[in-house]
């Protein structure tokens, strides 16, 4: 971990008025950019959500999964449904998700939520598809409770596959869904996995991630500084 890194944590956890947060701040060590990804611990994560919009709109669903240098850690892997407050409950939402307001009536808060994802996220590196969302809801979530958003190194497996993508010569149409995490998966090989599960989104994600390592000369050879 570098001086920059020592900062950040520091920073975070003045900054941080929530307990559980400032205690893993005080824990954590930040990999270094030039840490080989075999030598790392990631996570991957999914949201579901009612809207893209962070300041707006609600996560309904969490699904996480542990991914140790190449290999998915399957009994790692975490769901949680989360109760929402809105009056109109998920809306138009469920068309994409396929959760409906009755499947979150034993859902948990949003504290439940944040306390139980914050240990296991610890000082790993967190994947995502389109990152920017995980990204911004998991940091509306923490201000919420009086944290801050996570100093974490993000890796967004659409920002990848586009790399990948623009260095074999093909432009990708984002408006045809050519970064959709389906379409990736089906172009790395992957076969169809199953929807409506945060935690399966997690997975899949997981499994993208490591098939697109394997263009870069899998986790062995690939540097954190590589896929960002």
């Amino acid at each position: 971990m570098n001086v920059w890194q020592r900062l950040r944590l520091a920073r975070a956890r003045r900054a941080s008025r929530l307990p559980l947060q400032q205690r893993l701040l005080q824990q954590a060590s930040l990999p270094s950019p030039g840490a080989r990804v075999r030598e790392l611990e990631l996570i991957a994560l999914d949201f579901e959500t009612t809207g893209l919009d962070a300041q707006r709109d609600h996560v309904i669903a969490a699904g996480w999964v542990r991914i140790v240098g190449d290999r998915i850690v399957l009994a790692s892997a975490r769901e949680l449904r989360v109760r929402t407050n809105r009056p109109e409950g998920v809306g138009q939402s469920a068309v994409i998700h396929g959760i409906l307001d009755s499947d979150l009536d034993d859902g948990v808060d949003a504290r439940t939520l944040v306390e139980t994802l914050l240990p296991d996220l610890g000082g790993r590196v967190v994947v995502a598809h389109a990152a920017r969302i995980e990204r911004a809801f998991l940091g509306r979530l923490l201000r919420g409770l009086g944290g801050v958003p996570v100093p974490n190194a993000f890796l967004d497996t659409m920002s990848i596959e586009r790399r990948l993508l623009e260095a074999g010569g093909v432009r990708p149409r984002e408006q045809h869904d050519d970064l959709s995490l389906d379409a990736c998966r089906r172009r790395r090989g992957l076969p169809g996995h199953a929807h409506h599960s945060a935690a399966a989104d997690a997975v899949a994600c997981a499994e993208l991630l490591l098939a697109q390592l394997a263009h870069f000369g899998a986790a062995g050879h690939v540097r954190l500084s590589d896929l960002r």
